[in-house]
């Protein structure tokens, strides 16, 4: 006569221990999943594996017990051992997969920074001054050492794109976040999100170049204030009872003038040849397009280069001088798979988060390579002004700078800034990349 399934338990947890292996798998194999299934799969993977094993618990103990009472010791004991070896193997078989498996290498992290890191925030340095490298940069090195000091540096890389390719000269100060913002404003050295050029400091910073490309549209009248100069012409002498080196706009063409003003030392001769080391060094920026004037050299030219030899992870953060409150920054980074990037600001003193920025991660398999991200160049347009801690009016809308917050400019406080990476496959883990200290400032959005 067939027996009850009910008097052999040992079916039940055979049964119990195969659903529990079968439930490991997605759990240790996650990307053998459609996408849409992989967030929730996880917990309902974790739910079968508990439940089998605390089923099968559940009848090994009823099963003893009923055994016990009716004084079948030794039977009890064989299947309370038999039981065990089942779930012996079954944790045997689930180390053998977790061996082979495919599980992303993923470090939790805490959301909050505790404010007891007293170490870090001494060790700050005063103000972030990373030199940055992409096409977005606003702050440029420049050398003065051994440039003229009695006339205007040639520009000819300008003058033949001017002459024989205006169309893409143009496109390229269009489109470019380092030029577009400025080149119908003369008075652009007074806000954020133009160029500056910096000579190396010697005893304290001599002077910086602000520097900005002008067009004349319809009526438009010569920029005031500026003495007009052409490439190869006398530098213009300071005007008797006047400190300040006159400002320059030199012309590329009637209508197209380069703009550069000199904020600093009265010394002629170090100004004259910090503005040729600034005139030199946008002349050498263009050179790809006259090698080439091509869409593709202008594409290239804008994007910059993204790829950096480096093994480890990286993030530099600057403040162009002279705008204070406003601050570029690039990650290096390659998490070897797709997902987007998280960074939150984090003010040490309070625990308050106070920005965060999300972006598309690149990526690649190679790891001795890391991708740069501009920030905020590689947001989305459409998710700038929806980043949490914007504000309106701070700083211009195009302009490829975030601010802080809002605040009294020059006074200082310690904040972290944090890059996160979240995977596609796992959008409810992330793990940290990068983790550094700065003293900033607050943005007063009065410099418009």
């Amino acid at each position: 006569m067939k027996r009850n399934i009910i008097t052999r338990p040992i079916v039940w947890h055979r049964l119990c221990c195969i659903t529990a292996l079968l439930g490991c798998l997605p759990l240790l194999w996650p990307r053998m999943l459609p996408r849409s299934w992989r967030v929730d799969a996880p917990d309902i993977a974790g739910a079968l594996v508990l439940g089998s094993f605390l089923l099968s618990l559940t009848l090994i103990i009823i099963a003893s017990m009923t055994m016990l009472l009716r004084l079948r010791n030794l039977r009890a004991l064989g299947q309370f051992l038999v039981w065990t070896a089942q779930w012996g193997i079954t944790a045997g078989g689930f180390c053998v997969l977790a061996y082979f498996a495919d599980v992303p290498d993923i470090t939790r992290v805490p959301t909050v920074i505790a404010a007891s890191e007293q170490e870090e925030i001494e060790e700050m340095p005063a103000l972030p001054a990373d030199e940055l490298t992409g096409p977005d940069a606003l702050c440029i090195s420049i050398f003065p050492e051994g440039f003229a000091t009695d006339i205007i540096h040639p520009l000819p890389n300008l003058e033949i794109l001017e002459n024989e390719h205006s169309d893409i000269l143009r496109a390229y100060i269009e489109t470019s976040p380092r030029w577009a913002l400025y080149t119908g404003d003369s008075t652009f050295y007074t806000k954020p999100g133009h160029v500056v050029m910096r000579p190396p400091a010697a005893g304290g910073i001599p002077g910086l170049v602000h520097v900005a490309f002008h067009r004349l549209v319809g009526g438009d009248h010569l920029p005031s204030g500026y003495s007009i100069v052409k490439p190869g012409d006398p530098m213009p002498s300071t005007p008797e009872g006047s400190e300040q080196v006159p400002d320059l706009a030199v012309e590329l063409s009637p209508g197209h003038y380069l703009l550069l003003a000199w904020r600093g030392t009265s010394h002629a001769e170090t100004a004259h040849r910090a503005l040729n080391a600034a005139l030199a060094a946008v002349d050498n920026m263009v050179w790809p397009l006259v090698e080439s004037p091509t869409q593709e050299t202008l594409s290239r030219l804008l994007i910059g280069k993204r790829e950096l030899e480096a093994e480890e992870p990286s993030l530099l953060l600057s403040e162009p001088p002279s705008q204070f409150g406003a601050y570029q920054a690039e990650a290096y980074i390659n998490p070897g798979e797709p997902g987007t990037c998280v960074l939150r600001i984090v003010d040490l003193t309070s625990n308050i988060s106070l920005r965060l920025f999300s972006f598309p991660a690149q990526f690649s398999e190679n790891p001795r390579v890391q991708f740069r991200h501009d920030i905020p160049g590689s947001i989305p347009p459409n998710l700038r002004a929806a980043s949490f801690g914007y504000e309106s009016g701070l700083l211009p809308e195009k302009a490829p700078l975030f601010a802080i917050r809002r605040g009294v400019s020059h006074q200082t406080f310690p904040v972290a800034f944090e890059l996160r990476f979240v995977p596609s496959d796992a959008p409810n883990d992330d793990r940290l990349l990068i983790r550094r200290c700065f003293m900033v400032q607050a943005c007063e959005g009065s410099q418009q």
